[in-house]
């Protein structure tokens, strides 16, 4: 059992840096996130805070598929500030398919995932919710 749970963890930790092909505009600076996410063990929510320097001005996350190994796009559309996708992750005896959104309008953002988990047997399904706010420049 500790094996699906390496694979799982392997999972979540690529499956958020991935994802669409589409290039989604942002606005540079001070950004103040907070993601809510169930977990796939417990069903409980955990809620983390973070804030980061964001220097791009396109976050284009097709770059960032080539490092994630067993992945594929599915479907990505960007609708005027709004990016969702779909993809699908193979890694070794895990699977995953993953659905999500992002939107932001320059000083706010929001977005939200579901993913779901089929490591070895055991189902699993995570969600992630999350809301960010510019807080100015660098």
């Amino acid at each position: 059992m500790t094996a699906k749970y390496l694979i799982l963890a392997k999972l979540l930790y690529v499956v958020p840096i991935v994802g669409m092909a589409a290039e989604l505009a942002i606005n540079p600076g001070l950004w103040e996130t907070t993601m809510t996410r169930t977990s796939p063990m417990t069903t409980q929510s955990i809620t983390e805070t973070r804030t980061e320097c964001v220097k791009e001005t396109k976050f284009d996350p097709g770059k960032l598929l080539q490092d994630a190994q067993g992945c594929t796009l599915i479907d990505d559309n960007l609708n005027g500030d709004t990016l969702s996708f779909r993809m699908e992750c193979n890694m070794n005896r895990a699977q995953a398919f993953v659905e999500g959104t992002f939107s932001t309008d320059g000083q706010t953002g929001s977005g939200n995932m579901d993913m779901k988990v089929n490591a070895g047997g055991m189902n699993m399904t995570m969600n992630m919710n999350w809301i960010a706010t510019r807080l100015g420049d660098c």
